[in-house]
């Protein structure tokens, strides 16, 4: 877990930067590529604590083995629900994954990588959904948070979700690899950039690459989320 990162999002929790849904409609977390739902039930917690307005959390991940732990972690969380599939920029479309993915056992170590190539043939199959499928109008849901841990698939996730981030305005967090990766990082920057978004760098190491970085981004307008942000980037530099 990465702990830079999940202090930031719990001290956005605490300051109650979040944007507040939209009238008639409730508030709910996305964190996609959820692996066992540790992090969900996490999020989960932090935001029963809270006791501000009620919030849900949607773990999204396409794999049997861990949805299965992570709908073990839902059972004790009230609000959340666990959805096994991935996201994708073609709504009802599906994915491929070899067989033996299933017979690893749920973690952070299961997963279907997008620069994986063998990851992404076999006879196993998981339905992809868009993010504008989940909370577009009509869905009586505001997005206020997304993690998005892909393994790669980032952009797809962000295009298929336009319509969503560019009505509720969330607090989006990314994994990319600025180096080694360099055209997928890039193509998740101008996604953002062309939502008008402001990005924030975490200066921690994530994964098993070594320029791996997890990414803030928040709305440009929002001067709250900037405030909060500027301030714990600052403190972390002393």
């Amino acid at each position: 877990m990465e702990l830079k990162l999940w202090a930031l999002m719990l001290l956005i929790i605490d300051r109650d930067a979040l944007r507040k849904p939209r009238p008639g409609t409730q508030a709910w977390v996305l964190d996609a590529g959820a692996n066992d739902g540790a992090t969900s039930f996490m999020l989960a917690n932090a935001l029963s604590r809270h006791g501000g307005r009620p919030t849900q959390v949607l773990a999204v991940e396409p794999l049997p083995n861990n949805v299965l732990v992570a709908q073990e972690h839902a059972q004790r969380a009230g609000n959340m629900r666990v959805l096994r599939a991935g996201l994708g920029d073609v709504n009802g479309s599906v994915g491929h994954y070899p067989m033996q993915l299933e017979l690893r056992r749920g973690g952070s170590s299961a997963q279907i990588a997008a620069f994986r190539p063998k990851d992404n043939v076999g006879d196993a199959t998981y339905p992809i959904v868009t993010i504008d499928a989940l909370f577009g109008d009509g869905s009586a849901q505001t997005l206020v948070l997304a993690h998005l841990d892909l393994e790669g698939r980032e952009p797809n996730a962000l295009h298929g979700a336009n319509a969503t981030l560019t009505r509720d305005r969330p607090v989006i967090t990314v994994e990319t690899y600025p180096v080694s990766m360099h055209k997928w990082h890039s193509q998740v920057m101008e996604c953002f950039e062309a939502l008008n978004y402001d990005v924030y760098t975490v200066d921690e190491t994530v994964g098993y690459i070594r320029d791996g970085r997890n990414h803030v981004a928040v709305p440009r307008e929002d001067r709250l989320l900037r405030r909060v942000l500027s301030g714990f980037f600052a403190h972390a530099k002393r």
